[in-house]
């Protein structure tokens, strides 16, 4: 059946119908209408390829967004380690200052450590 034969078989229930609908249901129904067609968006074209209505373009778009906002905080961090990795280490003051303080607590000076016979003369006698 085609459409002008379904519009013509059911013409005459729906004048029937909305002879009986009120003055107030007629003023319902004519802005759920105009609701309708003010929320109703042409259908778009994706790439020129794919034509989808303009809710499923909106949900696309934003879905996309949204994943792609959920990996800035994973790339912020990675390259935040990554910057931090480059950087030379330095060494922590509070070690050096201990190191330091032994060396010159010791009986010994600190030239004396750094002598290789002295080095080699402390290995035979730990033995």
């Amino acid at each position: 059946m085609k459409e002008k034969e379904f519009g013509d078989k059911i013409k005459p229930w729906l004048d029937r119908a909305a002879a009986g609908v009120g003055e107030m249901q007629a003023t319902r129904l004519k802005s759920a209408r105009l609701r309708a067609m003010d929320a109703y968006r042409e259908p778009v074209r994706l790439l020129g390829l794919v034509t989808v209505n303009a809710g499923m373009a909106q949900t696309l778009r934003y879905s996309v967004l949204q994943r792609a906002l959920l990996f800035v905080p994973v790339l912020a961090l990675l390259a935040v380690l990554a910057v931090r990795s480059l950087e030379p280490a330095e060494p922590d003051v509070g070690e050096l200052a201990e190191l330091d303080a032994l060396l010159l607590t010791q009986e010994l000076p600190p030239d004396a450590f750094l002598d290789k016979d002295f080095r080699s003369w402390l290995r035979k006698s730990q033995r």
